[in-house]
């Protein structure tokens, strides 16, 4: 069994054979996308970036069913126990020497609050929002989960200093090759958004399937789920 990131990063034989476009198309949609805010200025050191996202995300999820306004001080309460858990999850990919949370400090804590408040502001609730929606696993692919459902638009969060990738459009196109083919498609757009460098990236999934591949939606997510399912899933 492998991860969505795995079948997105290594797959490049099944990726050329369902989407031979998307290359191309990803050049010119990655001039397109929209602008929120100025880049954030980073405060912590570049090397515990991932948790600082990590931990940022989980209080995110915590605090967006809050209702009404949430100040900077909730904020910040909410990433104390979320920090651990972010290191914790983050060494498990990381060999890097490993960090506890006496090792976090206010750099990390403000640019950890900063990303929640985009991401709050971004995800403001006011549609009906999934928050780590699952993923049923089908073929060689595992069980996964993504980032956020938000009315009918299936979102991404990269939180890195830099521009969004192929990559990130096809792990949006894997996660709905499985809920299409467990019955669940839910919504109808997929999106990215990075709340570091404060832009966001939204399309139709049919558009998308037809520019990619020259089929349409259902022929381009079938296309996908038998390449899950088959032997023939290959790098």
């Amino acid at each position: 069994m492998i991860s969505e990131h795995q079948f997105a990063t290594h797959y490049s034989s099944a990726w050329r054979e369902v989407a031979p476009l998307s290359d191309g198309f990803w050049t010119f949609e990655n001039l397109q996308v929209e602008r929120f805010a100025p880049p954030l200025q980073a405060r912590a050191p570049k090397g515990v970036r991932a948790i600082i996202n990590e931990a940022a995300f989980r209080a995110f999820c915590d605090l967006h069913p809050v209702r009404g306004k949430i100040g900077r001080n909730s904020v910040l309460a909410a990433l104390v126990p979320r920090f651990q858990d972010a290191i914790d999850y983050v060494s498990r990919f990381s060999s890097a020497p490993p960090f506890e949370a006496g090792d976090v400090d206010d750099d990390w804590r403000r640019e950890a609050g900063s990303l929640v408040m985009r991401l709050l502001h971004f995800f403001p609730g006011r549609t009906p929002t999934v928050l780590r929606p699952q993923f049923s696993g089908c073929g060689l692919l595992s069980a996964c989960e993504g980032d956020v459902i938000e009315g009918s638009c299936l979102y991404e969060v990269k939180a890195g200093d830099r521009a969004f990738r192929v990559l990130d459009l096809r792990q949006l196109l894997t996660y709905s090759a499985l809920a299409y083919a467990s019955g669940n498609l839910s919504f109808t757009e997929i999106g990215l958004f990075n709340p570091r460098t404060g832009v966001a990236w939204q399309r139709s999934l049919e558009d998308v399937c037809q520019s990619i591949s020259g089929l349409r939606l259902n022929d381009t997510l079938s296309a996908l789920v038998e390449q899950f399912s088959g032997a023939s899933a290959s790098r």
